[in-house]
């Protein structure tokens, strides 16, 4: 019997460190969606004032909006025979059916291969610049696994710079009426996949303003994450362990399967727009991920707080934190759970009479 109860302890205290190995190589798989770091376009209407892109090998989405005759620059320095990547795309809400922005690089020793439409009036400053258009491409909706999300590409420009300068990049509207256009678009820029550990952890919290970008309600992005705490704390209710170390890990667990919720939902939102292919079972792999490390955190919640799950706890949560799980708080309840109170005399715990003492 003792052996069996051994086996037992071992099996279990072996599924969670072979979590952990798989894990590392979800973590370690390189995921091009997932290395562009995305930016909000800021104000940059005029050319003097372009957003500036410091590291323009890197790869960054930005996201902005075009209303009325504007246009959005953007500044890239370059040394000469650098590969300089740039892609256009737009939201696939209906609402931006009719949008069609354009995209140009204006700098020195450019090819001016194809007439730029609707070029819109430069500046007196890029006035001796030469101007480039860019390639069109398809405009079918596609879909976006590790967001997920979808969009419509429309042009892209991949050469290298002829000279060491300054070059900008600018969207504008191809409509003949730019004053009635109203629009949502995205701009690639780079092509080397870096993610610093600050973008691993802000990324998600930047997927927020991607979605509402899409047209989404804020409501309806974080609605699985309000479910899941209210849930967790009804779960917590009913638990016969009430410390503070089994709330801090429910929470997290929670806020971990409503990742998972929230991953499901923005995907079968994106296929309402884009057609479905393969790469939605990366989505799903995705979302199966969250969930098994939510579960897991649970379980570890309401067992024994012992030194062994605290620090699976702690190691959950810095998984967590890079995997972009949690929206940063469920990290930070793990890692916190691996270290409060676990005595039935906690606050958070009923009240325990004890054994009764032998007269």
């Amino acid at each position: 019997m003792n052996t069996n109860c051994a086996f037992k302890k071992a099996v279990k205290s072996c599924v969670p460190l072979g979590f952990i190995l798989l894990a590392l190589l979800f973590l370690a798989l390189p995921s091009p969606a997932l290395a562009s770091v995305p930016l909000m376009a800021g104000e940059n209407e005029n050319i003097a004032q372009a957003m500036h892109i410091s590291d323009s090998e890197k790869s960054w989405t930005i996201y902005g909006s075009l209303y009325g005759n504007a246009t959005h620059y953007y500044s890239l320095d370059m040394q000469k025979d650098d590969r300089i990547y740039l892609s256009l795309f737009k939201s696939a809400d209906r609402n931006d059916q009719a949008f069609s922005p354009a995209l140009i690089l204006i700098g020195p020793g450019l090819l001016e291969e194809r007439e730029p439409p609707r070029l819109p009036a430069l500046p007196r400053e890029a006035s001796d610049l030469k101007i480039m258009a860019a390639e069109p491409k398809a405009t079918a909706a596609t879909y976006e696994p590790f967001g997920p999300s979808s969009h419509i590409v429309l042009a892209e420009i991949n050469i290298t710079a002829p000279e060491s300068a300054r070059y900008y990049a600018a969207v504008y509207s191809n409509e003949p009426d730019r004053n009635s256009t109203a629009g949502h678009y995205g701009l690639d820029v780079g092509y080397r996949e870096v993610l610093s550990f600050s973008d691993r952890i802000s990324t998600p919290i930047r997927l927020i303003s991607i979605y509402i970008w899409e047209g989404q309600s804020l409501g309806m992005i974080l609605i699985p994450y309000l479910v899941g705490e209210v849930v967790a704390l009804l779960f917590f209710w009913r638990c016969s362990r009430r410390t503070s170390f089994c709330l801090a890990g429910s929470l997290a667990g929670f806020l971990f399967l409503a990742t998972s919720a929230a991953v499901f939902n923005q995907m079968i939102f994106s296929l309402t727009r884009a057609p479905f292919g393969p790469d939605v079972y990366i989505t799903v792999l995705i979302a199966f991920f969250h969930a098994l490390l939510g579960v897991t955190c649970i379980r570890l919640a309401r067992g024994e707080a012992g030194i062994l799950q605290r620090a699976l706890l702690a190691v959950f949560g810095t998984m967590a934190l890079l995997a972009g799980s949690g929206l940063i708080m469920g990290p930070l309840m793990a890692l916190a759970a691996s270290f409060l109170p676990s005595r039935s005399g906690s606050i958070f715990s009923r009240s325990d009479p004890g054994p009764a003492r032998k007269g």
